[in-house]
This record gives C-alpha cells, sequence and structure tokens, in this order.
C-alpha cells in the first residue's frame, strides 16, 4: 500500500483576504494599525478592510497609550518612520481605513487646539456619518460651544455618552431631537443639571429609554421634572448624586413605573462622614464633579 504523502499546511500568508479579515477581528487596533500591515501583500489589504474599524474604542488606557514614549509610538517611528505620534493622527488613521462607516467610537480627552484649527471633534463630524454609538470626553469650552453645529451630521445616532455635561446642552438636545430621531440612549456621567438643562431633556427629548446622570448635582424639582417630562424612559440611574435624596418618597413614587430606577447613594447635601475627611488630602469625588 503506498504510503500517503500529508500536503503541508497552508500559510498565512496565503490565506483568502476574508478570512484573514476574520481572524484579524481578534486584534486589538493598536497592532492592526501599526503590524499587521507590514507582514506581506495580503495581509495589508486585509487590514485595510473598513470592517475592522467600525468600532473605534480609543479610551482605553489612553493616558499612556498615546504619549510619545510609549509602545504605540515607538511601533509607528519605527516601522513607518513618524516622528510625531498623537491621538489626532493615530484618530485620523483608524477613520480613514473605515471609510466612512464608524459605528462606535469612544474618544479619550482631547487635546485643545488652536483658534480656527481642525479640530478632532469637526474630523469626526465630517468624516462619520454613520456613527450609531458616540461617546466624548470632557470638552474644551470651544468645542462645548460648537457641538450644537456638529450633531445634525450624526443623522443615525442611537447612543450618546458625555463625561461632562456641556455648557451647550439645551442647544444640543434641540439639535439631538431634531436630527437625531433614533436616539435612544443619554449618559451624562457628572455635572450640574440645571432647570434648563433638565426642560431641555423633557421637552426635546420625551422618547429616551435610557438615561444616566450617575455622579451629578442634580436637584429634586430637576429629577421630576425629567421623570414628567421623560415618559418612555425603561431605565434611569441617578446613583451618588447630590441634590436630592435617595429615600425621597414622592422621587421613589414617580419612579416605581420605570423598570429600572437606581437612585442608590444620592443624598441632598454633600456632607461626607467624620472619619472620610479626617485626612489633610481628603477631596470627595462627588464635590469635585460637582464643582
Amino acid at each position: 500500500m503506498a504510503e500517503r504523502t500529508s500536503s503541508p499546511p497552508p500559510q498565512w500568508a496565503e490565506l483568502q483576504t476574508d478570512c484573514l479579515v476574520h481572524v484579524f477581528r481578534r486584534l486589538e487596533l493598536d497592532d492592526l494599525a501599526s503590524a499587521a500591515p507590514l507582514v506581506c501583500r495580503g495581509w495589508r489589504l486585509a487590514a485595510d478592510d473598513p470592517s475592522l474599524w467600525r468600532a473605534l474604542d480609543l479610551r482605553h488606557d489612553h493616558l499612556a497609550r498615546f504619549m510619545p514614549w510609549g509602545a504605540l509610538a515607538a511601533a509607528f517611528a519605527r516601522n513607518y518612520g513618524v516622528e510625531r505620534f498623537g491621538l489626532a493622527g493615530f484618530l485620523r488613521l483608524c477613520v480613514a481605513r473605515a471609510a466612512g462607516s464608524v459605528a462606535d467610537l469612544a474618544l479619550p480627552p482631547l487635546l485643545a487646539s488652536p483658534p480656527a484649527a481642525d479640530t478632532e471633534l469637526d474630523h469626526v463630524a465630517a468624516e462619520c456619518p454613520e456613527l450609531r454609538r458616540l461617546a466624548l470626553p470632557k470638552l474644551s469650552s470651544a468645542d462645548e460651544a460648537r457641538l450644537p453645529e456638529l450633531v445634525p451630521r450624526w443623522r443615525r445616532l442611537q447612543h450618546l455618552e458625555l463625561d461632562s455635561k456641556p455648557s451647550s446642552f439645551p442647544a444640543v438636545a434641540a439639535q439631538l431631537a431634531l436630527h437625531c430621531p433614533d436616539l435612544a440612549v443619554l449618559k451624562i456621567t457628572s455635572g450640574s443639571i440645571k432647570p434648563e438643562d433638565a426642560a431641555a431633556m423633557a421637552a426635546s427629548l420625551p422618547r429616551l429609554r435610557s438615561l444616566c446622570l450617575d455622579r451629578s448635582y442634580l436637584p429634586r424639582q430637576e429629577l421630576l421634572d425629567i421623570l414628567a417630562g421623560c415618559t418612555e424612559l425603561r431605565e434611569l440611574t441617578a446613583r451618588s448624586c447630590v441634590g436630592f435624596d435617595d429615600k425621597d418618597e414622592e422621587v421613589l413614587r414617580r419612579g416605581a413605573r420605570i423598570e429600572r430606577f437606581d437612585i442608590g447613594g444620592s443624598r441632598l447635601l454633600d456632607e461626607p462622614d467624620d472619619e472620610a475627611t479626617s485626612g489633610d488630602d481628603y477631596c470627595d469625588s462627588s464635590y469635585v464633579d460637582v464643582i
């Protein structure tokens, strides 16, 4: 009987592009951008597939990730001769690879840009019309003022996260109502919710399904106004807030209709206990957020 000869296993470089794309979905963005395209022509073609760049989370480990002395900067300097690596350049590379198909984008803190400069936020507004989910850091005062002008670019937006409530929020809410009919989720994780902000949520965003206002300064009346206006909420969290008590009977009664209503840890006044404030370097996180 003739001895069977086994063929050698296929080489990675010989895999079909669609197979490589499937494998590359497991790679981190950093490796996909800095290393995979250099292996061979087939890998470069696969790494350019727009579907790999539709979800861009740039918040992960951002403090070290985008520093000039970091590993990612070293990889771009070594492999591509990039001398000045930073967030702006990496963001533009990722957005370009996506070819207009970015659907999920989370941005780290943005550096302030000179007046009249094309900021990262401008670039996202111009090149990411298909966004469904957007997470923004605390913005500069200039970007806060211009945010209402950019919202109309994101007509498919369903989920918006704001690390800090912008001063222009009422105008932002009005633009969301006009141009983002599918918006269902709003998350604001710190800031002061003023009467005009609560009124804007109630009037402009009554169809929200999920609202998060954790760690905010949220007076009782503003919370009641939001509960009265946003009648389709299935989820509302306002944990560790200052401005109302989490045992307030009227607040609990109004929130009882909501499937998930979590206001745990909220209090009327910011009164940390004596033991916690005994150290000279004490600084309560909620106090910082309220300011």
